[in-house]
Order: structure tokens, then C-alpha cells, then sequence
């Protein structure tokens, strides 16, 4: 279609029938007006606000993370590896339709102790390979892999290079926790061409009720601003409570709430359109001032 269009604008010029500028304006209108994707590819997403939830270290404690999976949305789960309930809940979450990733242990900056499938600055490469084969192969139905602590490992771009390696032979996502500001995760799986993105809003750092709602204030804020949040939340009683009420609340307000991978297509699809919206203001704008020259 695109070439039709362009093919009849120079023949009208060949001929003199319309003013040069006037068709080429007309024409990269008409584009514009396209999504320039592949053909059979969904179109960019509509202006709407998106919410997508991780609900971290999932595994540990039954009853609760039974809970978390109940709350009523489409929620993204990440089990630790080697949590004992991590499987039984990963199966329970895959047949409610739900969203299961990896949560991997990252060492961090504090020493603080990792606990089974830890990951650390230390190994040389064949071991932290072995481990993080390991590691995917102890939950079922992954489809990304986000980091557990790792304020020190996510900021070493070697072993960040030798995760995202393995995640691309896989197809797999990244989410990056954020948890050091000096992070190089995100950078790494960027450019192996990985889908990945990180995290908008922490909710649960501290546990009272006024600083959970708070936060999910601020998810709210992040989504309507940006269009999206990634936001991050764990199992424990008093962020489920607050999150079984504020869920609905939400859905009320227009907020859509998504999967990871999910909100990954959505925000790809937009950072596309805005480089063709760009490169349209950029095509038009010496066009118009010939027009009003």
C-alpha cells in the first residue's frame, strides 16, 4: 500500500497535475496514518493505562502464596528455585491462567545470604552457567526471569552478559528489580536484543497500611503519566490485604492491569509508533514551510 501511494504521488508530479509539496505532504500523511509494522502484526496500542504486577518471592509460605494468586487480575508470579511450595504454587498459578517467572537469588552488596540457586560475582562462567541451568529447569511454565536482591551482581556486566545470553537461546524476558541505581542488567539485555524492562514502584518496603497505599498511589500516578508502571509487591498478609482491596478499585478508575509479557508487547509497539510519529514531524516540517514560503 505504502508503495502504491508513493509510486502515484510521482507520477502526479511527472505530469504537473498537483503541486509537488501538496502531494508530498498528502502522501507522508497517508503513511503516517499506517502503523508501518509487518503486515498480520496488531497495531500500536491504544492511549490507555497499564498495570503490570509482579508479586516476588513466591514459594515459602503456602496459604499465602495461595492468596496471591486468588487476587483477582492478571497478575505476573516469580518463584525463588528452590522455595519449598515453589512448584505446587507455579502449577496451582498455571492453571488459573496466570503468569509464572523465575526469581533469581543475585548477590548483593549487604552479604546478605542467598539461600539455594544463588548467583554471585565469584563463579567463573561454567559454574554460573550450571547453576542458572539449574535454576530454569526448577520452575515450570517460566517466561521471564527477574533478580532476587543482586544490588552487587546487576551491576557487573560480565555475569549480567552471561544471563541474558542464556535467556535469549531461551526466549525468554527480563525484568530488572532495580535494586542498585548502578544496575547494568537492563543495558546488558538491551543489547542482546531481549525483551526487557524494569521496575517502575516498589510497594511494600515498609509494611503499614499508610505506606502500601501510598505506593499503590504512586503506581497509579506512574501508569497515568507514562502510560505504564511496572510494579513490584510480595506475598506477605498485609500487602495482599491491601492489594484485595485496591485491585478492584483500580479496575474502576480505567486501569488495566496486564502480564509482564504482555505489557512488554505494549510498550514495544509505542516506543515504535513514537519513532515513526518523529520521523512524520520531521519529513513534514520542511514541506510545510515550503508550502508557506
Amino acid at each position: 500500500m505504502r508503495l502504491i501511494v508513493l509510486l502515484l504521488a510521482l507520477f502526479l508530479c511527472s505530469l504537473r497535475i498537483v503541486d509537488a509539496a501538496t502531494i508530498l505532504d498528502t502522501t507522508v500523511n497517508s503513511l503516517a496514518e499506517q502503523s508501518f509494522l509487518p503486515d498480520n502484526k496488531p497495531a500500536p496500542a491504544k492511549a490507555q493505562h497499564y498495570i503490570s504486577l509482579i508479586i516476588d518471592d513466591m514459594g515459602y509460605r503456602y496459604q499465602s502464596g495461595k492468596r496471591a494468586i486468588n487476587l483477582p487480575a492478571n497478575i505476573t508470579y516469580a518463584f525463588l528455585p528452590y522455595a519449598p511450595h515453589a512448584r505446587k504454587l507455579a502449577n496451582l498459578a498455571n492453571k488459573k491462567q496466570k503468569e509464572i517467572m523465575l526469581h533469581i537469588p543475585m548477590e548483593a552488596t549487604s552479604g546478605k545470604k542467598l539461600g539455594p540457586g544463588g548467583l554471585t560475582a565469584a563463579m567463573p562462567r561454567a559454574v554460573f552457567e550450571l547453576e542458572l541451568q539449574h535454576n530454569l529447569l526448577a520452575i515450570p511454565y517460566i517466561k521471564g526471569v527477574n533478580n532476587h536482591m543482586g544490588s552487587l551482581l546487576t551491576q557487573q556486566s560480565e555475569p549480567m552478559t552471561w544471563l541474558m545470553e542464556m535467556l535469549v537461546t531461551r526466549e525468554m524476558y527480563f525484568v530488572d528489580s532495580r535494586t542498585s541505581g548502578k544496575s547494568q542488567a537492563l543495558n546488558v539485555a538491551r543489547q542482546y536484543g531481549l525483551r526487557s524492562e524494569t521496575r517502575d514502584v516498589f510497594v511494600d518496603h515498609d509494611l503499614s497500611e499508610k505506606a502500601i497505599k501510598q505506593q499503590l498511589a504512586l503506581a497509579v500516578s506512574v501508569a497515568r503519566r507514562n502510560g505504564s508502571a511496572v510494579i513490584i509487591a510480595h506475598p506477605f498478609p498485609e500487602t495482599i490485604r491491601a492489594l484485595e482491596q485496591w485491585l478492584p478499585e483500580a479496575k474502576a478508575q480505567g486501569l488495566e492491569f496486564v502480564y509482564m509479557s504482555k505489557l512488554l508487547s505494549i510498550r514495544q509497539q509505542n516506543r515504535a509508533q513514537r519513532k515513526i510519529n518523529k520521523r512524520v514531524t520531521q519529513w513534514q516540517a520542511p514541506l510545510k514551510q515550503n508550502k508557506n514560503n
